[in-house]
């Protein structure tokens, strides 16, 4: 065995209607004369096709290689801002995430995950640091910095990206993080990683050895997405995944061809 195979995913907000689940799973699990079996709608389908293409690549990647996995946070949706797109249950979209995570974790060589949004993760993220310690996660907290085969990757939730499709917010992101880094006397990172954004924004080849960039999720639009972004249809559905330390996949960071009702209606 030799190098290593990075997977990096986020944002999953597993027990919305409109982000993953597996193509079946019960609900109401708190009783059994209530449990009750639902079968994934158009969306999860479409989602989950796209979660076992992804897993499927990194598998093959990593046939001879050791596997790490790092999730960015936002593993559930928690029960929110008064929305009905989502189980009620928080038991439930629990036990559906470790469903969907288990079988990965389980072929991994190490697991890591960082603890997102308190809206989702529970108050002061508990939902979201019981599922890491279900998970068996080597470690977890708000922010994590690995040295993976000499390259330093730091993580955190709570990043920003461009608000437009034509605009990029990562290279202000990597400046802030290298100078945090030289003040603290810390070795530069070679990759900053950040989520919450549903939204792929990458600084490129602005700065020689620190590349920041941020992640695709695993979550369609909700209501509230159509408030804040209504005239983008799709999201970035998808995860990175980086090779030996320095090359990066990003073939499968924006999976295509989601569900889309839109039409031209002629009058």
């Amino acid at each position: 065995m030799s190098g290593t195979v990075l997977a990096i995913i986020s944002d999953s907000h597993v027990g919305s209607s409109t982000a993953l689940a597996p193509l079946e799973f019960t609900v109401h699990n708190r009783s059994d004369f209530e449990a009750q079996v639902t079968q994934a709608n158009k969306l999860q389908r479409w989602l989950y096709e796209c979660w076992t293409d992804y897993w499927e690549h990194v598998l093959r990647l990593a046939k001879k290689k050791r596997l790490i996995v790092v999730h960015v946070g936002d593993l559930i949706d928690g029960v929110h801002n008064q929305s009905t797109q989502l189980m009620p249950e928080v038991e439930d979209q629990m036990r559906v995430a470790i469903d969907l995570m288990k079988p990965i974790v389980s072929k991994a060589d190490s697991f890591f995950g960082i603890l997102g949004t308190g809206a989702h993760a529970g108050q002061d993220n508990s939902y979201e640091a019981s599922l890491y310690r279900q998970l068996g996660a080597k470690d977890f907290g708000h922010h994590l910095t690995l040295n993976v085969d000499g390259y330093i990757h730091t993580f955190y939730h709570h990043g920003r990206a461009g608000q437009r499709p034509w605009t990029s917010s990562a290279a202000g992101v990597a400046s802030e993080v290298m100078l945090d880094f030289a003040q603290a006397g810390l070795q530069l990172p070679n990759y900053i990683w950040s989520a919450h954004n549903h939204r792929v924004d990458d600084s490129g080849t602005k700065f020689i050895d620190t590349r920041a960039i941020s992640l695709p999720s695993w979550q369609l639009k909700t209501s509230f997405g159509w408030k804040v972004s209504p005239g983008t249809v799709r999201s970035d559905i998808g995860g990175f995944i980086v090779i030996d330390g320095h090359v990066i996949d990003d073939s499968r960071s924006r999976y295509r061809g989601q569900p889309d009702k839109r039409k031209i209606i002629i009058v």
